[in-house]
């Protein structure tokens, strides 16, 4: 059996920094009240529509500097990601089963392996499977390839857009983590409505199936 998680808002939160994130650029660079709520309402569609590349947003937005701003912007939200309860004790209990953590890029994909090694927690998987590069186009490009290993597969996500696209095409016992960010809809933690199990300490899937 292959357990695969997913990585932001399943093991970590590196949400709940990010409105700080906005305010402190707006403040720096003396920006219109607002910018931060437009910010995190761009952040909201991106993450619903799959668009993952905040350099895209940031560059079209902010004409003074940009490389600077998305520099900062992934400097502070790896500074200050915090591993989420359970994450840890889930992950040593089953250090000797095939993990893999499955995850898109960020602007590129070294940042998020960057983020990733930040928190220490890549040594716990056999692999980390990034999904929006050369490698893996789209997520479901991943689980193709974990399917060639392995049939049996169970996997981990916060998000309804994620899980969904999976129950749609594949075989594979899905569970929601409960995680919501700081965004005002967040459009893809609720939409599409999906019907799969719906976890809030990551240890809750031992209740449904055995590891």
């Amino acid at each position: 059996m292959i357990i695969s998680l997913d990585y932001d808002g399943t093991l970590v939160d590196s949400y709940t920094i990010i409105p700080l994130i906005y305010e402190k650029i707006r403040e720096e660079l003396n920006l219109y009240e607002g910018f931060t709520e437009a910010m995190l309402a761009v952040e909201d569609l991106g993450d619903y529509f799959g668009i993952f590349e905040r350099g895209k947003w940031i560059r079209f937005l902010i004409k003074d500097n940009p490389d600077e701003i998305i520099e900062y912007y992934w400097k502070i939200r790896t500074e200050n990601q915090i591993i989420l309860p359970g994450t840890i004790e889930f992950l040593e209990k089953y250090k000797n089963k095939d993990l893999y953590l499955v995850t898109s890029k960020d602007d590129t994909k070294d940042i998020k392996i960057k983020r990733i090694k930040k928190t220490n927690l890549d040594k716990y998987f056999k692999d980390v499977l990034i999904y929006g590069t050369e490698e893996f186009k789209t997520l479901i490009d991943v689980f193709k390839y974990l399917k060639d290993i392995d049939d049996d597969i169970v996997y981990i996500d916060d998000k309804n857009t994620n899980l969904y696209q999976i129950k749609n095409k594949l075989n594979i016992k899905l569970f929601k983590k409960a995680y919501y960010p700081p965004y005002p809809l967040k459009l893809a933690w609720y939409y599409p409505e999906i019907d799969v199990p719906k976890i809030i300490n990551i240890f809750e899937i031992e209740k449904y199936i055995k590891l």
